[in-house]
């Protein structure tokens, strides 16, 4: 059994499950799926979510003389609390949002203490991703984000047990309507299904850049780029050298670059201008939004209006804290770039902005050296994002479905009649194969690395700008690339100047059918966690998704559970037969002990596939044991205490209220159950024609969810 609880003695000490399991200094478990800083920043929360726990049970049975000041330390608590969440979220979204707090457990907390804990929202805009590239270390720095339609701009952080950053490049460049839980200016995205993806084509004016949809890559891109110097470091290059770099018509520019990658489509023109001095060092926080307003405001003071501009590219000294070389929104229209003298990181971080993603490897980040979305290298695009971003003629891409001899012209050729990139799909990951030749002519002519020179370049990607191209394998005179699990076969048969004669074989795999490919099971619950009084009995939701190939046909997984010591539970099934690629879902009841303290309870479920190479994959789950001893709010509207009645009949009317719900009100007249009103507004009809003159009581009782019970009496005269 394995729980992401406390590996120290003083910290679980403070957790009802270490006493649960028994388990003191020394003995606890490791957690299965994460370790190190995300386990101690999670013990974190865990401890706050209990503490909020116990700092609202103290404010709950407060006398009034110090409600006040039990106030004040569980707002305190709460927001102690949202700190330590939102490093968890940065580190293991998945984990933060089994430590979100059940609605439930949310409502009961007054305004002063919610307003620092999460919602749920439903938030319309438009996503895009900042991509910020450390090409010396070979690392990335991506967040995506939606900018709302009011201008508030979230970060997403997907949280689906199925999700990954591939649905968000999915939404990148479109308007999302979506509902998610909500802290500060994160967005959780728990169920990637809430996630509706508008109009096709829907764009929206972001303040600070546009986000524009990604569809076909085209057209002049009016460009400004602004110098600027920090208070303790000056711009090392001139404006006149930026504006050569990216808008020159010769040599190795971003202009030049795009222009023969695109066949003419894609071009950049405008100015760079400063540098403009910006009140900010390059030594403090890497506030790379605040650089921009100050560059756009010191540019308008001089005559020059960011604003007329389709692009901004803001150029920066060297050495800032931000630890990119440059960074760009994607889609977007804004970048910013640390290397001044270095034209190809121009030209990656300008890719960004029309949609183009980083050409890896599948080892490496930067690994395709065939396009400047690798490493920045100043070479032509590669066959994927060429094919993707619309910048072949037509004829220029061919699907191929079946296998035979094609003719496959060089990339580097501006019109050529004859395909220039295959197109193979990839049935097992949702992907395509791009299959394109090159040469050493016009800029490649003195950069393209000589691996790819009159050999063909193998890539996979998903198929729609924005998304990664991986370079797979160069392929020589006499070589083949192969997918056995997919059935494909290309092979480089022979070159005669600018074309290539390549021979591909699909099928014979059977697109996947009959080769398996055994993949990890994706097991989650809905909800994640529950909010549950002692001696209660919560029902969760098992999910089991099938990773394998479709080769593999359905399996079956074996399902199994570990609770916390005193807790017990039950599956409606304890296996689930779920074909390749689809979901299936059983119902997980856990019962809580009878006797329990208030705390934050892990447990962990199981799917082990009984055949395909025998994977499994744990999921947790929680409970948040807060019994309810906190009676509804009650007060009788009429009739008045003290009051005469007469007439035939009395209304007699309460509100009443309860976080966790109003089960009933009842209403007694001298002791005698009257009515039973289950929905408010709560009223009762008393008929006074039978009874005797003089005074009566009246009793109302409210009773709420958990069995709590408020009682108000009132005396009239009849």
């Amino acid at each position: 059994m394995t729980h992401a609880f406390p590996l120290k003695a003083q910290l679980c000490r403070a957790l009802p499950l270490c006493l649960a399991l028994g388990l003191g200094a020394g003995m606890l478990p490791a957690h299965a799926t994460h370790v190190g800083e995300d386990l101690t920043v999670d013990q974190q929360v865990v401890a706050s979510n209990d503490q909020l726990l116990s700092g609202l049970r103290q404010w709950e049975n407060a006398p009034l003389a110090v409600r006040e000041a039990r106030l004040r330390q569980l707002v305190q608590l709460a927001a102690q609390r949202k700190e330590r969440l939102l490093r968890l979220l940065d580190r293991n979204p998945k984990l933060a949002a089994l430590r979100l707090l059940p609605d439930e457990l949310r409502a009961k907390l007054p305004a002063a203490a919610q307003v620092h804990v999460e919602q749920e929202v439903q938030v319309q805009g438009a996503v895009f991703a900042a991509v910020g590239d450390d090409f010396a270390r070979g690392i990335t720095q991506q967040k995506f984000l939606l900018q709302a339609a009011n201008g508030t701009r979230y970060e997403l952080h997907m949280a689906d047990a199925t999700g990954s950053a591939r649905d968000m490049l999915g939404w990148a460049g479109k308007q999302l309507n979506l509902g998610a839980t909500q802290i500060d200016g994160r967005l959780i995205v728990r169920d990637k299904r809430r996630a509706q993806v508008m109009a096709a084509g829907a764009t929206t004016t972001a303040t600070g850049g546009a986000v524009v949809a990604a569809t076909a890559v085209q057209g002049n891109q009016n460009t400004l780029a602004i110098l600027v110097n920090f208070s303790d470091k000056a711009a090392s290059c001139t404006a006149a050298d930026v504006g050569n770099r990216v808008f020159g018509t010769t040599g190795a520019t971003v202009n030049t670059n795009y222009q023969q990658s695109s066949r003419g489509l894609v071009s950049f023109t405008g100015q760079a201008v400063g540098p403009f001095n910006i009140p900010y060092a390059s030594g403090g926080a890497c506030d790379y939004t605040a650089w921009g307003a100050a560059a756009d405001n010191a540019a308008r003071a001089a005559g020059v209006d960011p604003a007329l501009y389709s692009r901004v590219s803001y150029v920066l000294p060297g050495g800032t804290t931000c630890g990119w070389s440059g960074l760009a929104y994607m889609p977007g229209r804004q970048s910013w770039i640390a290397a001044c003298s270095a034209t190809g990181i121009y030209s990656h971080e300008l890719g960004h902005n029309l949609s183009l993603h980083h050409a890896a490897t599948p080892t490496s980040e930067y690994g395709d050296a065939s396009d400047p979305m690798g490493g920045a290298a100043m070479v032509n695009h590669n066959g994927a994002n060429v094919a993707m971003a619309g910048w072949l003629p037509a004829g220029g891409v061919v699907d191929v479905t079946t296998g035979g001899s094609y003719a496959l012209t060089a990339l580097e050729y501006a019109s050529a009649g004859t395909p220039q990139v295959l197109r193979i799909n990839k049935p097992d990951t949702a992907e395509k194969y791009y299959i394109s030749l090159r040469q050493a002519v016009g800029q490649d002519a003195t950069t393209l690395p000589a691996n790819f020179v009159n050999t063909l370049s193998v890539h996979r990607a998903t198929g729609t700008l924005p998304a990664k191209t991986f370079l797979l394998q160069n392929v020589a005179v006499g070589q083949s690339f192969t997918d056995t699990g997919n059935g494909v076969t290309v092979s480089l048969q022979g070159i005669s100047g600018s074309m290539a004669t390549v021979s591909v074989s699909v099928g014979g795999g059977g697109g996947g059918g009959s080769t398996c490919t055994p993949g990890a099971p994706v097991v989650a619950l809905t909800p994640a966690s529950k909010n549950a009084s002692a001696g209660s009995s919560l029902a969760y939701t098992l999910n089991v998704t099938n990773q394998n190939s479709s080769g593999c046909g359905t399996s079956t997984f074996n399902l199994s559970h570990a609770m916390p010591g005193g807790f017990s539970a039950s599956l409606a099934a304890s296996s689930l037969a779920v074909a390749a690629g689809a979901t299936a879902s059983t119902t997980l009841q856990v019962t809580t002990p009878a006797a329990v303290a208030d705390g934050t309870y892990g447990f962990d479920a199981t799917a082990a596939d009984s055949g395909a190479g025998g994977s499994s994959s744990m999921t947790h789950g929680a409970v948040v044991i807060y019994s309810d001893t906190t009676p509804p709010t009650l007060a009788i509207n009429s009739p008045a205490d003290g009051a005469g009645v007469g007439g035939r009949m009395v209304s007699i009317s309460a509100t009443a209220s309860d976080a966790s719900g109003v089960q009933a009100v009842e209403f007694y007249v001298d002791g005698v159950l009257l009515a039973r009103d289950t929905s408010a507004p709560y009223s009762a009809n008393w008929n006074l024609r039978k009874v005797a003159s003089g005074p009566h009581n009246i009793k109302v009782r409210a009773i709420d969810n958990a069995g709590n019970a408020t009682e108000s009496t009132v005396t009239i005269t009849k």
